[in-house]
């Protein structure tokens, strides 16, 4: 027999009871006072030897009912079962995940995550299985979750610290939230794969910075099977700046832009003065400038540069503490302004606020990368593009006549672009047979599609290279910009036409045909105030610099990215070859249009035939954001935090969950609890039956 709450049996000592009421005799609780006993001294009752059990009976029946509630509340039960053992339990499988984002590079942070690594092996059973991943903006796995591999327990851990001396932290950004979903879908997927029920947990090793991207864990469900225990390792010194260049948009006494910098100081920092300078990467090129950031504060100062020999590319923070240098530099490439040419075929005036021509003369503002110059075309002539430079880009908004459009066919099928807008029906029947076969509605239909005072964007294809930018849930509403009018077409003669937006009835919004090696954009609504919405709207300058962008074909790539980054490169004129910040040289096929190996910051040179173009890459600045992460945040996500129970702790459990459903099928403890009421009732009946007998009066009376 067992029992299932065996402190209960404590309870029997209070058998000692009974009997002890039966030994103490009560003081009498009234007093009367005799005269005769004056004079005595008082002698309260006390124990004696005489002292003596008078009812054997009655005393046994207490003590035994107390006996048997007190092993009633035990839960007694008989075990008819085999025993567990080890076996019986489910495995538990621990996957480790390191964080070796760049601001795991702080201090010794990196030395402490692999000792917390190897004390967390240190501590797993010899049953638990155990397998490695690393992350910054990539998941990567090191040691697989349970496979073939035919390795023990023993010698998987040892791969695992072999692992661990071979990684280092990259220069990349933290997507945490990324690599915890990575992980627990693997670790599901190996439960499923082997059908071993094991009791799933990451085990996260990091700095925890607040700087971590968690945008995934919004948007995807966290599996209830998997726990995730953190270990947060923090640096001695809790203290980062960094160091970032703003657009400048005052100007010194030459009329050049005076280059600003900002310098952030995380809270909880115990520095406060830092100095900036620029810098060539050999020695400073300008005075020091210093800036006095309180924890928690970011502050902007000018920080002249200085005519030398030697190019500035890279601004310097110094003063922040020893080991926290990561982010303290900012490498920029030199801007070289491009003059950029915008045809316009129009005639409505520039300061006509009603027209559209006054909304896109404002659009582009100048800046150190490009100046964009509009070129109306108001009379019916065709500006002389061979002889001239073409444009960039060509913007419709009238009828085009003959020479004009054998001019634009020209442009488009040498590998311009161009955009049409419809802004009256009158320009859909005169330019519909250009445009490829486009035909307006019959006035039936059409008065049936405006029955609504306003139409909106009602489907937009994000996957389409014009609004891919806009594809992210922070960019992709346009549910705001209202169409007054739009042109009510059909598309159905058209040849190859790609409807890349449609309103809300229906209608192609914006469309593209190829020709050539060019592109024809098409809108059935303009922005001018009688037509729409858009020019207020703040999609407006992202669009028209998208279009820019796009016929640009890589002249416009910018020249600073973030690690990681892609860069997209410009058409190849001959062997091309990437040269990164520590001298390695990089091939490119002529099929490369992006350079993807942009792991570590610096200076990159493409040198193409004679050509050299360099762009920056540096540390994303959410890596800079080093102050503490709120933990509690993972729970709003609903992760269970926490550690996983180990194979003995289930066994452990699964023994009181069979013990308990045992108890409840026997229920021993009723009877036990009758034959109480049944002891009880005894020493009721005896009690009272003793009580009732005659006192016995032996001796004659005098």
């Amino acid at each position: 027999m067992s029992l299932l709450y065996g402190a209960f049996l404590l309870g029997a000592l209070t058998i000692a009871a009974p009997l002890l009421f039966h030994l103490i005799r009560r003081t009498p609780k009234a007093r009367y006072e005799f005269s005769s006993l004056m004079f005595l001294q008082p002698s309260p009752p006390r124990l004696t030897r005489r002292s003596r059990l008078d009812e054997w009976l009655l005393l046994l029946l207490r003590a035994l009912a107390i006996l048997l509630l007190a092993f009633a509340f035990t839960r007694p039960y008989f075990r008819t079962q085999a025993e567990l053992s080890l076996s019986d339990a489910p495995q538990r499988h621990v996957a480790i995940l390191v964080d070796r984002s760049a601001s795991m590079r702080r201090g010794a942070v990196w030395e402490d995550a692999i000792a917390e690594v190897n004390a967390v092996i240190d501590d797993l059973e010899p049953t638990d299985e155990v397998s490695l991943f690393a992350f910054d903006e990539k998941l990567e796995m090191l040691v697989a979750p349970k496979n073939s591999d035919g390795f023990e327990q023993n010698q998987r851990r040892e791969l695992v610290r072999n692992k661990l001396d071979e990684l280092s932290p990259t220069w990349g950004a933290s997507h945490l939230g990324t690599a915890l979903l990575g992980v627990a879908e693997r670790l599901e997927a190996t439960d499923d794969l082997h059908q071993t029920h094991a009791a799933l947990q990451i085990v996260l090793v990091g700095d925890m910075q607040a700087g971590s991207q968690l945008d995934a864990l919004q948007t995807n469900q966290w599996p209830k099977a998997v726990r995730l225990e953190v270990h947060s390792v923090v640096p001695a010194d809790v203290s980062n700046a960094r160091v970032r260049l703003v657009e400048s948009q005052e100007e010194d006494a030459d009329g050049e832009r005076v280059p600003r910098v900002r310098v952030r100081n995380v809270a909880g920092s115990q520095v406060e003065q830092f100095e900036v300078v620029w810098s060539d990467g050999v020695e400073d090129q300008s005075r020091p400038v210093s800036f006095y950031v309180p924890p928690g504060e970011s502050l902007v100062l000018d920080v002249p540069l200085e005519i030398s020999s030697s190019p500035s590319d890279r601004l310097l923070l110094r003063g922040d503490g020893p080991g926290l240098d990561f982010d303290n530099t900012f490498y920029q490439v030199p801007a070289v302004q491009e003059q950029i040419r915008l045809a316009y075929f129009g005639s409505d005036a520039e300061n006509d606020s009603d027209q559209m021509r006054f909304y896109l003369s404002r659009a582009f503002g100048e800046t150190p990368a490009r100046k964009v110059e509009i070129e109306a075309v108001e009379t019916a002539t065709m500006p002389n593009w061979e002889f001239d430079a073409a444009p960039y880009f060509a913007v419709i908004t009238q009828s085009l006549s003959a020479p004009q459009q054998d001019g634009v066919n020209q442009f488009l099928e040498q590998g311009g672009n161009a955009l049409v807008v419809l802004s009256s029906d009158d320009m859909v029947r005169e330019m519909g047979a250009w445009l490829g076969g486009v035909q307006p509605l019959p006035q039936v239909d059409q008065d049936r599609a405006a029955k609504d005072s306003y139409a909106l964007l009602g489907h937009i294809d994000f996957q389409h290279p014009l609004f891919a930018p806009f594809a992210g849930a922070r960019y992709n509403d346009f549910t705001k910009i209202r169409f007054w009018r739009h042109r009510q077409v059909s598309l159905d003669e058209v040849d190859g036409a790609t409807v890349i937006a449609r309103f809300s009835d229906d209608a192609p919004a914006v469309w593209s045909v190829q020709r050539g090696e060019g592109t024809l954009y098409v809108m059935s609504a303009g922005w001018s105030r009688s037509d729409s919405q858009l020019a207020l709207s703040t999609k407006f300058l992202p669009l028209l610099s998208r279009w820019l962008e796009l016929a640009a074909k890589g002249r416009l790539t910018s020249q600073s990215y973030v690690v990681n980054q892609p860069a997209p490169l410009p058409a190849a004129r001959g062997k091309r070859v990437v040269r990164t910040p520590i001298g390695d040289e990089i091939g490119l096929t002529e099929q490369d249009n992006v350079f993807t190996a942009t792991t570590i910051p610096g200076i990159y040179t493409l040198l193409d035939e004679d050509q050299e173009t360099k762009f920056a890459v540096n540390v994303a600045d959410r890596e800079s954001e080093t102050d503490p992460l709120d933990i509690q945040r993972l729970e709003q996500f609903d992760i269970a935090l926490g550690a996983a129970p180990s194979q003995i702790a289930q066994l452990d459990q699964m023994r009181q969950l069979r013990d308990i459903e045992l108890e409840n099928r026997q229920k021993i403890w009723k009877w036990l609890i009758v034959a109480v009421l049944i002891l009880l009732g005894i020493e009721t009946w005896l009690a009272a039956r003793r009580s009732r007998q005659p006192v016995q009066v032996t001796g004659d009376l005098a």
